[in-house]
């Protein structure tokens, strides 16, 4: 059985056969992608989060207000909760809606966080 130690590999050297591992450092553009992966998936999850949030408070809200059985203090609350509801997601979509129009002006993907980590293709 033949092993294969860190320290018998030169750095930035092929391996061949690992079994599906690679060398650590040997390809900077790995690195580039995974930071790219990352950050495109924190900006979707952090979307989705904020749209899954803002159907569940709204539909608490109407549920609370088919429930409130005409209570004046439970409809507000209800009511409340909704337009809440309705104010996050607006300050989520115009907030989306200023950095990309920030983004735009100064020619800057913003939204685009894996062509702000590549230098190769983001320039000033």
């Amino acid at each position: 059985m033949n092993r294969l130690l860190a320290a018998d590999i030169k750095f930035g050297s092929a391996i061949t056969n690992p079994g599906g591992y690679q060398a650590a450092g040997s390809d900077v553009g790995d690195y580039t992608a995974s930071a790219e992966n990352l950050l495109s998936n924190v900006l979707g999850v952090l979307t989705i989060v904020a749209g899954l949030s803002f159907m569940i408070y709204f539909l608490i809200g109407g549920l609370t207000w088919i429930t409130a059985g005409g209570k004046s203090d439970k409809v507000e609350a209800a009511k409340d909760m909704m337009t809440n509801g309705a104010i996050g997601i607006i300050v989520v979509v115009i907030s989306y809606s200023i950095v990309w129009i920030i983004g735009e002006a100064l020619g800057i993907p913003i939204l685009e966080p894996g062509s702000l980590i590549n230098a190769k293709t983001f320039k000033f």
